[in-house]
């Protein structure tokens, strides 16, 4: 763990005993609730820097851009982001700051002091997958509208054989009126 944090939290002593967790859970519950957020494109922790703006949001390590302070059951969090680009960032923090409070306080029964947010970096990430989703679109709609051209021959191959049969039955139509006029011309020469 690259963040230094104090020892376990003492939450209750009652005569049944003892209740206290460590605070790396805090940290896991802060790093949880800010991913949480739309707009948070990744956590990143303030000293390793560039090379945090290209990981992922749900990487393994839930406490990584997360610092917790303890004072008398009193938690202050400093918690740092990379934000998706287009997002408000103001908007953002904010959402991060009541999530994490909310989920500190309900999960573990702590006082949240203060939630401090840094924003370490912008990604470009969703914009970069929407362009390409744009293309795949794109691409998809050329190939069906080429698909068009070629398919008339493929389907007047299968309608050949069709048209042979529809042939036969027209010659049979043109020898019922031909008996029907042999019959009209019999019925002349009676009369």
């Amino acid at each position: 763990m690259s963040e230094n944090y104090q020892p376990d939290v003492k939450l209750d002593e009652n005569p049944n005993g003892t209740v206290s967790f460590a605070t790396e859970v805090v940290a896991t519950i802060a790093g949880l609730a800010a991913t949480e957020v739309e707009g948070v494109a990744s956590m990143s922790s303030q000293s390793s820097g560039f090379a945090d703006m290209f990981s992922r949001k749900n990487s393994r390590n839930f406490t990584k851009g997360v610092r917790i302070d303890l004072d008398d059951n009193k938690v202050t969090v400093d918690i740092t982001i990379v934000v998706e680009y287009g997002s408000p960032v103001p908007d953002v923090a904010r959402s991060i700051q009541e999530n994490v409070k909310k989920a500190i306080e309900t999960m573990s029964g702590l006082d949240v002091h203060a939630v401090d947010v840094h924003v370490a970096g912008v990604s470009f990430e969703r914009e970069q997958k929407a362009v390409a989703e744009l293309e795949e679109q794109r691409r998809k709609m050329l190939e069906k509208s080429e698909a068009p051209a070629e398919e008339p021959a493929k389907e007047e191959d299968p309608q050949e054989p069709q048209d042979d049969a529809e042939e036969e039955p027209d010659e049979e139509l043109d020898d019922e009126p031909e008996e029907d006029a042999d019959e009209d011309e019999e019925e002349d020469e009676a009369e």
